[in-house]
Order: structure tokens, then sequence, then C-alpha cells
């Protein structure tokens, strides 16, 4: 048997190399650093989420749906506004309208143009849920129908080609 000293690195025996590590934590380090000061210094990238438009943003479209309003869940109620048009456009968006019939109503993938629509053809779709078209009789009051139908004939009409 061999006597082994007790200095830290005997001869014969392996050292411990800390080249690696350090590398991945140097690594690291920057990256996560980087990231934090892109992300404290770097543009306000949800200026569509402002009350109003932001003219100097132009990253993505914006769209101003108006004042927010507390949430009250799929199908809960929204807050009443004297303004029935105001009303008809959160409620266009709430209730889920704008999925499928686009924003402004201008027709989407799925659902076709309804800007300008009359209340009553709107009324019979939701109550009876035509073609894919789900029912919303149980979710939306005709006071609702008449409030979504006053936005829509606020907006222009769809463009010609528009799907």
């Amino acid at each position: 048997m061999s006597a082994r000293s007790s200095a830290p690195y005997a001869p014969g025996t392996p050292r411990v190399s800390y080249v690696v590590p350090r590398a991945i934590a140097a690594f690291v380090l920057v990256v996560s650093l980087t990231l934090l000061i892109a992300g404290a210094t770097g543009p306000y990238t949800h200026s569509n989420l402002d009350l109003s438009y932001d003219s100097a943003y132009t990253r993505t479209d914006q769209v101003v749906v108006g004042a927010p309003v507390p949430y009250g869940g799929v199908g809960g109620a929204v807050p009443a506004s004297a303004d029935q048009v105001a009303t008809g456009e959160r409620l266009f968006v709430t209730e889920g309208c704008v999925t499928c019939h686009g924003l402004e109503g201008q027709g989407g993938v799925v659902g076709p143009a309804i800007a300008g629509v009359s209340a009553a053809a709107i009324s019979d779709r939701v109550h009876k849920g035509p073609e894919g078209m789900p029912r919303f009789a149980e979710t939306l009051t005709d006071a609702d129908i008449a409030a979504i139908s006053a936005y829509l004939r606020s907006v222009p009409a769809p463009k010609s080609g528009t799907p």
C-alpha cells in the first residue's frame, strides 16, 4: 500500500477544473441580464391595451374598444352604459361576437360581415343559431341585442371583397 499525502493535490491525483462550470454560469448570467435590461428599457409592447390611440406606437395594429370594465366572466354582467353604442361595442367583444365576425362586424374567417344588419335579423340569428353559429339566447337579453345592433349600425359598412 502506498502512503497518501495530505496535500490537496498529491502527485498522481487528477486536478478538478472549474473552467466549464464557470463558463456556463457566466453565460447564464449574461443572458439573464440581457433579457432583464431589454425588458426594462424596451418600448411598451402592449399599446393596443391603451385607452386611446397612440400615434407613436407602430409595432402592431391598435384597437381602442373603450374604457376598461370589470370582468364578469363568460356571459357575465357588463356594466350598463348611458351610451347604447358603447354598450353594444363592449358586448360585441365580451360576448364573443368579435371572434367569428371580426372587429367592427366586418366579417372574419368563420362568420360573415354583420355591420349594418337590423336588430330583428341579429335577434333571429341569436335565438335560432343558424348553420354553424351557436345560440346565444341564454346569455344575451333583448336589450343586449339592441345595443349590439346599435353598435353595428354605427360602424362603416363592409368594403367590397371583405370576407
